[in-house]
């Protein structure tokens, strides 16, 4: 599956920072824009996939957080080589299984960024995900802000469908 956010007509899409400071993160210890969360458990053969649609984000002032619940099948290494491999943060935890409840939990625990966004182990992103939803949200006028807790997406299938 594949989140469903296509390419847009604003600075971020294209990679151009344009915003203004108070929306950048990670400079001089800041907190990110974006938490990208991973749960996971025993998807080592799906991870590649979101990873690397992580990877090809035109927006990239985000964060990744993976709650590895229990995996026993070398998640810990893929994640582990990916993590060192990236120029973004990323944070792993692995933890004895307890359930996908308990992975969201400390996600959010984790999580530093403004925006928390939940990628399935099993999903990829688009290349201007993180774009198109900063468009999104600044297109609300600030005093409307506050009405809005959380934003779903379409998906789409490899096939394009």
């Amino acid at each position: 599956m594949v989140s469903e956010v296509s390419e847009v007509d604003h600075p971020l899409a294209s990679g151009q920072d344009s915003l203004s400071s108070s929306y950048l993160g990670g400079r001089d210890g800041d907190p990110p824009l974006f938490t990208v969360f991973i749960p996971t458990y025993n998807r080592a053969h799906l991870l590649p996939r979101a990873l690397a649609s992580i990877e090809d984000q035109t927006y990239k002032d985000f964060e990744v957080v993976i709650v590895d619940d229990g995996s026993t099948d070398g998640t810990a290494d893929l994640i582990r080589a990916w993590q060192a491999r990236v120029d973004f943060p990323v944070t792993y935890r692995w933890q004895e299984n307890q359930g996908k409840y308990a992975a969201h939990n400390l996600g959010v625990e984790l999580a530093r960024g403004r925006f928390f966004f939940l990628l399935d182990s099993d999903d990829r992103l688009l290349p201007g995900t993180l774009a198109r939803l900063l468009y999104h949200w600044e297109t609300i006028p600030p005093v409307e802000r506050q009405r809005f807790a959380g934003v779903e997406g379409l998906i789409e299938s490899l096939d394009g469908q």
